[in-house]
């Protein structure tokens, strides 16, 4: 089989699970050949051997059958930054670069930051990345999630500036306090989980209306920020009002902002 050929018949076969099916399949035929993808139409009259075969119909097997692609490539774009990600860590969505682009604007006299359940790191790390007088603190209650962040803060040279907690945030306590605090915390509704199989419900579960995590989350930032610092959180669109009123009972200030769908994804307090 040919470069040629095992493009076109993946992306053929790429159809019934994805509206990006030609480029999903050059960047599995990428992956299998170790080279960008860009160069992929460079080698399209090399046969592949039979071990990248064989390589080949696994990943697009893991594929047809909804294994998430940045699963299979270890690897996710953000803020226009290459991310390493494996099972373990939320897969980052476009919605949370959102995130990390408000939270660079209202930061701009800010020092110091807390990023609350950070994953893989694609919040803190790019935060630390695109505003070089931050420092920031990353806290996550799973192991793996802390070591992925390592990685990832290693590999686009921040990790001077980032510590790394492994801990659960309601038993978190220091002296210090922080100039702003952010979170993609778990909102995913329990019952809509068995439609995210592959990632972990740690980091998607939020109970039975999405809103378990919300309570605490709210008021433990308040209480480990400095005045006048601010609290952005992302939220599932249907509790935006209820994580208002919430907020409210601590923060002045608060606004809900919408994501580039026009949906209430964002929520913002200022300590007073």
């Amino acid at each position: 089989m040919t470069v040629k050929d095992a493009l076109s018949e993946a992306a053929n076969e790429l159809k019934s699970v994805t509206e990006s099916y030609y480029l999903e399949a050059l960047l599995l035929l990428s992956f299998t050949l170790n080279i960008e993808k860009e160069k992929v139409y460079l080698k399209e009259h090399l046969e592949l051997s039979d071990t990248q075969t064989q390589s080949f119909i696994e990943t697009l097997n893991k594929r047809l059958n909804g294994y998430p692609l940045p699963y299979i490539l270890k690897k996710r774009e953000f803020m226009g930054l290459e991310f390493f990600i494996d099972e373990g860590v939320l897969i980052p969505r476009q919605e949370t670069e959102e995130l990390v682009e408000t939270a660079l604007k209202e930061c701009k006299d800010k020092k110091n930051f807390l990023d609350i359940g950070s994953g893989s790191g694609v919040i803190c790390v790019s935060l630390l990345y695109y505003n070089t007088d931050l420092r920031g603190v990353a806290l996550d209650i799973s192991y793996n999630a802390c070591e992925i962040t390592k990685i990832n803060a290693e590999k686009l040279g921040v990790s001077n500036r980032l510590e790394i907690i492994h801990e659960d945030f309601n038993l978190f306590t220091t002296e210090k306090k922080f100039d702003f605090i952010v979170s993609n915390p778990p909102y995913v509704k329990t019952e809509f989980l068995k439609n995210l199989p592959y990632e972990p419900a740690e980091a998607l579960d939020g109970g039975e209306l999405g809103f378990a995590f919300y309570p605490s989350l709210i008021n433990k930032s308040f209480d480990l920020l400095n005045q006048n610092g601010f609290a952005l959180f992302e939220i599932d669109p249907p509790i935006s009002m209820q994580v208002r009123t919430e907020m409210e009972k601590y923060f002045s200030k608060v606004s809900i902002l919408k994501d580039l769908a026009k949906n209430d994804r964002f929520i913002l307090g200022v300590k007073k």
